[in-house]
């Protein structure tokens, strides 16, 4: 029966706004989940399924040409690492989404994640945003807060209200352009692929450094001072340092060609080595578990 509901659901994409006034209680204070530019995230209830439901704020900083572009992207993309679109409600510029119970990232982090989780995260982002070719997503706003969990901590990149699509050409990923006023994380005045890399390199980190405030952006910047390994938080258990420290000396460089294309494996090996490596330690931390 549930399985029926969770398939009417979401073939049914259109909501009225009694619909959505009572699957949040008429916006009930006690069901505000979130806060954005956009406007208030609130729990919602359709039809037994929990939901999150995003309302356009009058007047907020976001406005009717984002909710549109992010029902535009989110239409098109189907991704198990790409939070889904359930349906929007025209009426109110309202965007009903999979609800997602262990909040965002950032709060995440802050209750303490293992390395595994944290590197196992990184690998989703990075899949989330290599994905779909020729049509790539330039994200424009990549951010803990915009990064969230479901019951088991795998991740869903959300927050697609500054988000662009283009087409990529063959060999040609350096060079995708798209010149806009973004209000997201990166504010040059143009969007490209490199932007999200920027940005995705400060979530990594932050998620192997702990540090969220007054971030280290560039870990070269600390040699001869300090030791790599020294940045890590240990409070996620053992690093791996050796492949740890490779991934921290991953470089924001604010020169585009420097940085690495998101789509390229030989250029994300250090990720993809603490990927491989993170799975059979989770594995047997949760086998020790009943050691004595």
């Amino acid at each position: 029966m549930v399985a029926e509901r969770k398939s009417s659901i979401h073939d049914e994409s259109i909501f009225s706004i009694s619909q959505i006034r009572k699957a949040t209680n008429n916006f009930h204070s006690e069901n505000i989940i979130g806060e954005g530019g956009y406007g208030p995230v609130c729990k919602g209830d359709l039809d037994g399924i929990p939901v999150a439901i995003k309302s356009l704020r009058p007047h907020g900083t976001q406005g009717f040409s984002e909710y549109q572009e992010e029902v535009m992207v989110l239409s098109k993309l189907e991704h198990p690492h790409i939070v889904k679109l359930i349906g929007v409600c025209q009426e109110s510029c309202t965007l009903v989404y999979e609800y997602l119970p262990n909040g965002t990232l950032l709060d995440r982090l802050s209750k303490g994640l293992p390395w595994e989780d944290r590197v196992r995260i990184l690998a989703e982002l990075r899949s989330a945003l290599a994905s779909h070719r020729p049509n790539a997503i330039i994200h424009a706003d990549l951010k803990l807060t915009n990064v969230l969990l479901d019951d088991g901590d795998a991740s869903r990149l959300g927050g697609f209200g500054t988000a662009r699509m283009v087409h990529v050409k063959p060999l040609e990923e350096e060079t995708i352009i798209r010149r806009t006023n973004p209000k997201g994380t990166i504010g040059t005045g143009e969007l490209t692929t490199e932007s999200d890399v920027y940005a995705f390199g400060v979530v990594i980190l932050q998620l192997l450094t702990g540090l969220v405030d007054g971030l280290i952006t560039s870990p070269r910047k600390c040699e001869g001072r300090v030791k790599l390994h020294s940045l890590l938080d240990m409070s996620a258990g053992p690093w791996p340092e050796v492949d740890s420290e490779r991934l921290l000396n991953w470089r924001c460089s604010m020169e585009r060609k420097q940085r690495p294309v998101i789509t390229c494996d030989a250029e994300w090996k250090s990720l993809q080595i603490l990927t491989a490596k993170a799975a059979p330690a989770k594995k047997a931390r949760k086998w020790n578990c009943f050691a004595f």
